[in-house]
Order: C-alpha cells, then structure tokens, then sequence
C-alpha cells in the first residue's frame, strides 16, 4: 500500500493533495494556474483507472468525489479551481470559520477576479457544501488541522492581508511515521502566538520531516520559532518562476537537509523543480517507517 503526496505547479498560487491509500483523494487548497488545473488533473487521473477497474470487474463505479478539502483561508490564489471542485463535490470541507470583518479584509486585498472566486466559495460553504465534521478515518492516514480564530489574529495587528493570511488553516498529515506539515500563508507575527501556546500547538508542529513553507517562501512567513521546533528533512515551497522572493533560511539548519538521487535539498521548490511527488510506502512492521520516493516535473504526474 502506499500514499502519494503532491504539491502542484500552479505559479502564483498553491495547490496540493494526498492520494490516500485506498485511492480516495484530499486536496489541501486549490490554486490553478492558466495551463494545469490540479483539480482537474485529479479527477482524469481517477476516472481514467476507475474506467479500467470496472472493465476489470464489470462494476459500476460511482461519479467521482473529493473525500476531503481543506480550503486554508480565502485568498483568491489558494481558490481559483473553486468551480472544478464544486462540479464534484467534497464528502468533507474544512474551510477558515469567517465572520464579516475577515470577509471584508479578503475582498479589500485581491483582485476583481478574486473577489468573484472569494463569493462563490462562501455562498458554497453557506450551503452546507460537504460535511464540516472530524474525519475519523483516512485509510491508515492521520490528518489533523489548526487555526488561530479570525478576532484572535485581529488582535495581532497587521494590514489587511496578514490578518488573512493569519488566520490560515495548519495541517499536519502523518503517514507510515512520515509528517508532513502544510502552512498556509501564516505569518511571522501569528507564528510567534502559535508556538507560544505549548498546550494546544506545540506538539502538532513537532518532529516534521516535509514541510511545505508558510507564504510561498517569502521572508513575511519565516519564523525561527517554528524551524527550531518543527526541524523538517526538507522544506517545499510552491513558488512562482521569477518570484524572487524565497528566504534563503529554508536552505539552512535547522532544516536537516535530504538526498534525492544524486542530489542533496534542503529546500525544494515548484519555481526549480516543477510538480513535487512524494510516494510513502506502507513498511512491512507495524513500527517502522515508510520509504519516501521523490519524482518532479512531469515525471511526478506519471
């Protein structure tokens, strides 16, 4: 068995998604860019081997469904697949817990277009889209899921769009004694609150072999906090092609640094390598740990 985690090319945005080991699929926000759709990516990669499962049994295979979707906060970059997504669905939805104030801050700080994606996500989210309850089984996968309230991160300070980004969703997934933390768009300033509160968010940062860095990258989203806590393998960051903006702090300790082929990374981004794939094999007792496998590019869509 084995579960394969992604985190898509999608320029300006951030898209990613984990195939769980019975074949169903949670997607982790949903930025698109305007040659590759991951959420249409996944859903002809599904029916593609749904089709040929059911030539194999003569069964009929159901429409598909995301299981789960986890929308990190409602900046138009992580939603702009919204209407691929809505067209089939989502058993689960775990999306930011807005009020009026956090809407007006969203609307304030992007785009007409945004705006027009910002509006359909909620009036979706108003229509009970998918269940906002605790999953309790993904398949021998672990997914938990942490967010400072939207009036906490007011009380931070900040302009408007860090008092967004603030308020994003952290998800930590655990598969086969592998971690991998995924950030949002948090910022310094909220990072400081979170690993503050030893109770609740210490703990879920902790022991983080991938984590996919907070803000794209960018040096508004470091926190030493937080890289001293979590110390990751590695770090990914979906990361526009000419963004020059990646804090160059991800490429140093107190991230551990991994091998890849021939190839050492410390920080490895969508701007160098294109598509990221990791592939977590089950281990053959119950206390060992998966083996990861790394593909990028094209080669990680294969």
């Amino acid at each position: 068995m084995m579960a394969n985690f992604y985190l898509f090319d999608v320029e300006m945005g951030q898209a990613a998604a984990l195939e769980l080991p019975n074949g169903r699929w949670c997607i982790f926000d949903i930025g698109k860019s305007t040659l590759f759709s991951p959420v249409n990516w996944i859903i002809n990669r599904s029916n593609m081997y749904s089709r040929i499962g059911s030539l194999l049994t003569s069964t009929t295979v159901p429409p598909f469904r995301f299981f789960k979707t986890t929308l990190s906060h409602f900046h138009g970059d992580h939603l702009s697949d919204a209407v691929a997504l809505f067209q089939v669905g989502t058993d689960y939805l775990r999306s930011v817990d807005h009020d009026q104030l956090y809407l007006n801050d969203c609307y304030s700080t992007c785009s007409y277009e945004s705006k027009s994606v910002i509006t359909t996500v909620v009036n979706y989210i108003q229509r009970t889209f998918g269940s906002h309850e605790i999953v309790s089984d993904y398949g021998g996968v672990s997914i938990g899921e942490l967010s400072l309230p939207v009036d906490f991160v007011r009380g931070l300070g900040g302009d408007a769009n860090s008092r967004v980004n603030n308020a994003s969703i952290v998800t930590r997934i655990d598969v086969y004694g592998n971690s991998i933390l995924l950030c949002g768009d948090v910022e310094k300033e909220a990072w400081e609150a979170i690993v503050a509160d030893r109770e609740v968010w210490r703990t879920f940062l902790d022991n983080i072999d991938i984590l996919v860095a907070p803000h794209h990258g960018h040096k508004s989203g470091y926190s030493v906090d937080l890289l001293n806590l979590s110390k990751p393998s590695v770090v990914l960051a979906s990361v526009p092609s000419k963004d020059p903006h990646v804090d160059s702090r991800y490429s140093e300790s107190p991230v551990r640094g991994i091998i890849v082929g021939n190839s050492s990374y410390n920080l490895i981004t969508t701007r160098k390598q294109g598509h990221i794939k990791v592939s977590i094999e089950k281990p053959n007792t119950l206390l060992g740990i998966g083996k990861r496998s790394w593909s990028f590019g094209e080669n990680a869509l294969n």
